[in-house]
């Protein structure tokens, strides 16, 4: 794994925990995120993807699954733009947490500005 990915997850894995905080749902509110793991990547699928596992939930160890939605078809991770991925501060939507599945999606494209 490359620096630029490396970084990026250690930055999502801070930002999901931020998103997290911003949550109407006073349950979600306070589930935090303590590491992302990617593990399969789906670069030529019809919805380019990265999945694997989170650690997430109330206690920030649970072990869940998630997707992350790269918008754009590359052959090599090492050809990912990492920053483009990871959703600014004053974005949200991005996240969709399903804590009975225990799943994460993560679509930046769906980042719109948070009010």
């Amino acid at each position: 794994m490359e620096d630029a990915e490396r970084d990026f997850w250690l930055a999502l894995e801070y930002r999901i925990c931020r998103e997290l905080r911003g949550f109407e749902d006073r349950d979600l509110r306070f589930m935090w995120c303590d590491g992302l793991i990617p593990e399969e990547y789906d670069l030529q699928a019809d919805e380019p993807c990265i999945r694997g596992h989170a650690y997430c939930g109330p206690s920030g160890q649970e072990t869940w699954q998630f997707t992350l939605l790269i918008g754009t078809s590359v052959d090599v991770p090492e050809r990912i733009d990492w920053p483009t991925l990871l959703p600014a501060e004053d974005m949200t939507g991005w996240l969709s947490p399903h804590p009975r599945e225990r799943t994460l999606v993560l679509d930046p494209s769906c980042a719109r500005p948070a009010f």
